[in-house]
């Protein structure tokens, strides 16, 4: 009976170590590439304390959900976007709001990502346009924000005459405040979770991207984050990398400014104007500081869309935010894939000089 319990004392206590080193260093409350790569909290970043002032200020803008979608509505500005353009009171919209003479409605995000819309902004304006919300939803712009890595991607296929009615929407927000639920952020003793954990911070040490991660860590010429131990080194997403082909191919840029200017030119037919936000990735906003170019291809997107006709209004956030990149450090998040307060308080400055005609 001894000898089992010893054997079982000696299977185990590996797993159980494990199981403590993976409570004590990895966090549930970083981030996005922190959690998806298993990336190691040595509790040398908080973004809470960097952007305290910014994530404590007063929300000024409404969600649709928010909205008697049954009553007509008067806003200055409607916009439309993924994660980017969900980020609350330290969102570009929130700081837009604050401006005089300037109100933001934005279109929820799980409207159009849980099937309504296709997770796929382009065609979420195109439904819109089709349908009958902006019966009840008077607007001078329209504000369509993408990532850079799908927004080429999102271009391609526009089911044009796909719709979208206030009814629709309507119980599309009943459902989704009714089926709310919780990030479950807890793992079982034995979950994969607790392997990958310590096999991904050793594996980066010989491999920017772990040899199996989501996420890569390369090294860079400066430190452009306020971190203290982890110096000079860039976190960024797989797909960041992955789809520059496509962004690269000026062909599908191309594609995505013909469908574009279509939709600037069916919003003017209703009195709107477009305004076109990329929102460039993280790989590409600082990959002028990675050290090894060789093993990663230059991002051309925004060089390519720089030169097409527009019949939008078009936000060139990449340079925009890079020009006032030299009054400080963290444009973007050190555990994230998104930009922080202080680049969506430069592009609320640059959107208002629009919308106010200066």
């Amino acid at each position: 009976m001894k000898k089992f319990i010893f054997k079982t004392i000696l299977f185990i206590s590996p797993i159980f170590f494990l199981h403590i080193f993976f409570t004590l260093f990895y966090s549930t409350d970083k981030g996005d590439l922190f959690r998806l790569g298993y990336v190691m909290d040595i509790l040398d970043y908080n973004r809470n304390t960097i952007f305290k002032k910014e994530f404590d200020k007063k929300k000024h803008f409404k969600n649709i959900s928010e909205i008697n979608l049954n009553n007509r509505n008067e806003y200055t500005v409607l916009t439309i976007g993924d994660s980017f353009s969900e980020q609350e009171n330290s969102g570009y919209q929130n700081y837009l709001s604050e401006k005089e003479n300037i109100s933001v409605l934005h279109y929820d995000r799980f409207l159009h990502s849980d099937g309504l819309l296709k997770d796929n902004q382009l065609q979420a304006l195109n439904d819109i346009l089709n349908g009958d919300i902006l019966n009840k939803i008077k607007v001078e712009y329209i504000i369509l924000q993408s990532v850079e890595r799908l927004f080429a991607i999102r271009g391609k296929n526009i089911k044009t005459n796909d719709k979208v009615h206030k009814d629709s929407i309507i119980n599309s927000i009943t459902k989704h405040s009714t089926n709310l639920e919780k990030e479950n952020s807890k793992y079982s003793f034995f979950s994969k979770e607790i392997i990958k954990f310590p096999l991904y911070n050793i594996f980066y040490h010989f491999n920017d991207k772990g040899y199996n991660s989501p996420i890569y860590i390369v090294k860079t010429t400066e430190n452009l984050f306020s971190v203290k131990y982890n110096k000079n080194r860039l976190l960024f997403y797989f797909e960041d990398l992955e789809n520059v082909a496509i962004n690269n191919d000026s062909e599908s840029v191309l594609k995505l400014n013909r469908e574009l200017n279509n939709l600037a030119e069916q919003l003017k037919k209703k009195g709107i104007k477009l305004i076109v936000l990329p929102s460039p990735d993280k790989y590409d906003f600082y990959y002028e500081y990675i050290i090894d170019k060789k093993k990663y291809p230059k991002p051309l997107f925004f060089e390519h869309l720089e030169k097409m006709p527009k019949k939008y209004l078009y936000v060139d956030s990449k340079k925009i935010i890079k020009s006032e990149m030299k009054e400080g450090k963290d444009m973007y998040f050190y555990d994230d894939t998104h930009w922080s307060p202080w680049a969506s308080k430069i592009l609320s400055n640059e959107l208002a000089k629009i919308i106010n005609h200066k």
